[in-house]
């Protein structure tokens, strides 16, 4: 469509009421919340149950603030003219949005950097050997094209050279700006993911434990799938006469692609919690991976639930016999691995009684060190 024919306000009432504004809104709250919440429950996690914050943590916290900013200039957006045709759109409210798409264009590209980074420091904290290394390499990598990027994007015609005209003349074509970020975005992507691959196959795990463990730590790809098809949706972007109307898609895959990262980084997280709170979900999985069995279970025997602390042997000692009433305890030292298994046995029907089933729990606590093993035994019955 070319400039002459672009309609003008009150020629198509029904092109005048179009509006993608609550898309916009909805999307940018909606992908804001859910990474939130994911975050916090990471740092709970990480915090309070396995008492190991690390700088993985602190990274993927400052990556979320700098997400919650894009929400909230994603918004800011709408508000000022993003979302409606530009015919209906005032002179101010246009260049009130595209300076908020400059600060948006600038913390968006931040805030991936950052989550990438969180992801290869978790990398360094899990695995050793090539995989450290690898993620190393690209941890300084990724700081410097960081920078390249944020100078690009201050450099690109568009938005900067219209609210700042005498830059008309020294910019960067904005679609080539674009496309170069875009696609070196993906390719770090992929660089990214594929770096625990090779470590996690080498595990000697069960063909089905390791397909999990596989697509746990490549729940980032799905995060590759969004970022190709919001590059077909940057031409489109630019090259049209109806800006505001056109770059919704843009948009709000910009905000999907960037909370989406983050979720990825922390889902595999939360595993701990979800054993805490409902630990009956992971109980047979707990079973068959017990690191110490004292004796096999008969056929009827089954878990009800699963702790494991690590501490010194002096601490776990003194507090063995009140650890049914501390169970995340925060034993100091790492020498030692306290394991608790409850075990139910269904050991027939008491009509006479309130409750149909007899359970005879069993609490087996293992405590290893490099110079001696513990093995005891305490039986009760209800």
């Amino acid at each position: 469509m070319a400039t002459a024919e672009l309609p003008v306000k009150g020629q198509y009432p029904e092109l005048d009421a179009e509006t993608r504004v609550p898309i916009l809104v909805g999307i940018s709250i909606a992908f804001a919340l859910a990474s939130t919440i994911a975050v916090l429950l990471r740092l709970y996690t990480r915090t309070f149950i396995l008492r190991t914050l690390g700088w993985d943590d602190a990274t993927i916290a400052f990556a979320q603030v700098l997400s919650i900013g894009v929400s909230i200039i994603t918004i800011l957006q709408a508000k000022y003219a993003l979302g409606i045709h530009v015919w209906m759109t005032t002179e101010d409210g246009s260049m009130d949005q595209l300076k908020a798409l400059f600060a948006g264009m600038v913390i968006y590209n931040l805030s991936q950097i950052v989550t990438k980074i969180s992801f290869l420091l978790q990398y360094r904290r899990i695995f050793e050997g090539r995989t450290r290394v690898v993620s190393l390499i690209l941890l300084i990598f990724l700081a410097a094209w960081g920078v390249t990027q944020e100078v690009l994007v201050g450099m690109s015609c568009i938005p900067v050279a219209i609210f700042i005209p005498s830059q008309a003349d020294k910019c960067i074509d904005a679609l080539t700006v674009w496309y170069l970020t875009s696609i070196m975005n993906i390719v770090t992507d992929f660089m990214v993911f594929a770096t625990p691959m090779p470590a996690v196959r080498k595990l000697r795990l069960k063909r089905k434990k390791k397909l999990m463990v596989l697509s746990i730590f490549g729940l980032g790809f799905f995060t590759c799938v969004i970022s190709i098809v919001r590059l077909f949706t940057l031409r489109s972007a630019i090259n049209t006469q109806d800006p505001t109307w056109d770059n919704v898609p843009t948009s709000y895959l910009t905000v999907v692609e960037l909370n989406c990262g983050i979720l990825c980084a922390c889902l595999p997280t939360l595993r701990p919690l979800i054993r805490k709170l409902f630990p009956r979900l992971l109980a047979n999985e707990e079973t068959n991976n017990t690191p110490n069995k004292a004796r096999s279970k008969p056929a009827d025997i089954y878990t009800l639930t699963e702790i494991t602390h690590s501490g010194s042997a002096e601490a776990l000692k003194e507090n063995a016999a009140t650890y049914e009433g501390s169970e995340y305890a925060n034993y100091p030292g790492k020498n030692t691995r306290l394991t608790t298994s409850i075990y139910g046995r269904k050991s027939g029907a008491q009509p006479n009684r309130g409750h149909g089933q007899a359970i005879e729990v069993t609490t087996e606590i293992g405590m290893e060190e490099s110079t001696k093993s513990v093995n005891s035994s305490i039986r009760h019955h209800t």
